[in-house]
């Protein structure tokens, strides 16, 4: 921040010596190419939306980005707001962010780093701080990173998604090693910011975006490195391999011209680098949690009456109107078929409309057995709002676990929060794991089953989360319906689930292992190998080694104490 503000003083006392146009009420500074490809004219941002020529590509708060074809070739206009006093501030106290984008973007092309063609910035003609605008040129073919990921590279055969995989790890390692060697940090690097160019070759190409903030200096020393790597890696830890990691590890060691990492030290410093990008996700997906809370983007609050609550913007109106207008109607409307009714809650398979079709989804109602209850729910979440919160931070952190869709209270005297609603996807073809393993005589299969289930485990207490009711009733088998050898384990019910920004500790995973344990004691070929195997396969999904003797005693105690819990409150082992 404080270069900025020097930069902000240098550009006060000197003037620039970029060409400027005044069109439409707005001072443009223009660099070569765009001085060649505005000619006297200048930009006009104002007669391009008025004829249809700019088309707005991304919308928000703080910026809008338009697309607009000129005679010159695509270009993109970026409109900067400022949405509250905080930028308001930074923009009194440093340039303008379209400025640090522009000359940002012209020096990183000036080292030979990829980043998008400055063709022109500006301000409104006043020396007031405000909106800023700034025009690059079309970087096509290359597009952004995330788009060639989840649109372009699952249309590649297998084959060549393994040798793009590779290629991808070793490039990006090394375009990631000549921005550290030349001392330049990008703060925000989600793969949103890096645009990617696939040429015939193979063999990609990496440009950066949204430079306004981009670090300049020496070369990073480990520790920035490390700090820099660590937010690029936080995408990647969930969507690729250890391999792929590993692999862009190797190379970007190798590539770095000046920093010295060698033999044992090197090993330590990627075990470390994963540790930290771990740790670093954990802080990020509790932060990102918490916003399904309340409303954004993909969330809304929506109220009829006496019932209020929150749903996504994609649930189709006319359901949610029904929906509000009284949740308990919705058990008993034609199609639903109820699946479980009991002194705690009622839940049912419905069916609504939507543009694609007809969708299955579920609807529980988790009830409320007395005024106690109305009025713990007033001073903490109820079991509704829980569910629907972890279970957003459970696709959060790519944990197997239905989406929620809408989760509404029928609220007291205006204030005290009643029953809860949560409607959430159905997990499709499924079966409960209890009455699979009971029908299952296959080894093969249930082994399968056991393997996958231990690795979902393994992943939900790596990435802080803690099912504090996680007993075979609890887990769906996706598929089973269909082909049992290829389901694959999904949580539900979620009341009893809890977010940390650390490690689930090890007494506690103990005791959910051990409540796992229980559900299949009764079941004659669930032998006590097969649980071992289990057990053994949970601790070999994680990085480090571990003594599977000291895990198994401290299950089996928490099994005992678990079954002879249950023996003495008269519950049903299972």
């Amino acid at each position: 921040m404080f270069g900025e503000v020097l930069r902000k003083l240098g550009s006060l006392i000197a003037s620039s010596g970029e060409p400027m146009k005044r069109v439409g009420g707005r001072v443009w500074h223009l660099s070569p190419e765009g001085e060649i490809a505005f000619r006297s004219a200048g930009p006009d941002l104002d007669a391009w939306i008025k004829d249809g020529s700019a088309v707005v590509v991304k919308s928000g708060p703080h910026r809008t980005v338009y697309r607009v074809a000129l005679a010159c070739g695509v270009v993109y206009v970026k409109h900067c707001r400022i949405n509250g006093p905080r930028a308001w501030l930074r923009e009194v106290l440093r340039p303008p962010k379209a400025q640090l984008e522009f000359e940002n973007a012209a020096r990183l092309r000036s080292l030979g780093i990829g980043a998008a063609v400055p063709l022109a910035w500006g301000t409104r003609d006043t020396h007031w701080p405000g909106e800023s605008f700034l025009i690059t040129r079309d970087l096509a073919p290359a597009i952004p990173f995330t788009d060639f990921i989840e649109e372009r590279f699952p249309n590649f055969a297998p084959d060549v998604q393994r040798a793009i995989r590779r290629q991808l790890a070793r490039e990006l390692a090394r375009f990631l090693a000549l921005l550290h060697d030349h001392g330049i940090a990008h703060p925000d690097p989600h793969p949103g910011n890096l645009l990617i160019e696939l040429p015939d070759s193979r063999v990609p190409k990496f440009s950066l975006l949204d430079v306004h903030a981009v670090r300049f200096g020496s070369a990073l020393s480990w520790a920035e490195s490390r700090a820099n790597l660590i937010l690029y890696n936080r995408w990647f830890q969930l969507r690729a391999s250890r391999s792929d990691r590993l692999r862009f590890w190797h190379i970007y060691r190798a590539s770095r011209e000046t920093l010295s990492l060698r033999g044992a030290e090197q090993v330590a410093a990627g075990k470390e680098l994963e540790r930290a990008t771990l740790a670093s996700n954990r802080r990020f997906w509790l932060a990102r949690t918490a916003r399904f809370e309340g409303t954004h983007r993909t969330i809304r609050r929506v109220r009829v009456g006496n019932v209020r609550g929150i749903a996504v913007r994609d649930l189709p109106e006319e359901f949610l109107r029904t929906l509000l207008a009284d949740p308990d109607a919705i058990f008993t409307q034609p199609g639903a078929k109820l699946l479980k009714q009991c002194v705690s809650s009622t839940v049912a398979e419905v069916q609504i409309a939507t543009p694609d079709g007809i969708r299955e989804v579920i609807l529980k109602r988790v009830n409320v057995r007395n005024t106690l209850g109305t009025l713990k729910n007033l001073f903490r979440s109820s079991g509704a709002r829980r569910s629907w919160i972890l279970g957003h931070g459970l696709c959060e952190r790519w944990l197997p676990t239905p989406r929620p869709l809408a989760m509404v209270h029928r609220y007291k005297c205006g204030l005290l929060p009643a029953e809860g609603y949560l409607l959430t996807e159905k997990v499709p073809e499924a079966i409960g794991l209890p009455e699979a393993v009971l029908a299952c005589r296959d080894t093969r299969i249930l082994r399968a089953w056991s393997e996958r289930l231990a690795r979902v485990v393994r992943a939900m207490h790596d990435r802080g989360i803690s099912h504090r009711d996680l007993k075979a009733p609890n887990v769906m088998l996706q598929g089973a319906a269909r082909d049992p050898e290829s389901a694959v384990p999904v949580l539900i019910d979620l009341v009893g689930v809890r977010a940390s920004s650390d490690s689930v500790p090890f007494v506690r995973r103990a005791k959910e292992l051990a409540r796992l344990n229980v559900s299949f004691l009764a079941m004659p070929h669930v032998t006590r190998t097969e649980r071992l195997r289990f057990l053994r396969i949970y601790l070999a999904a994680g990085e480090s080694k571990a003594d599977w003797k000291k895990w198994w005693k401290a299950v089996s105690v928490a099994t005992a104490e678990k079954v002879a819990k249950n023996l003495l409150s008269g519950r049903v082992i299972g």
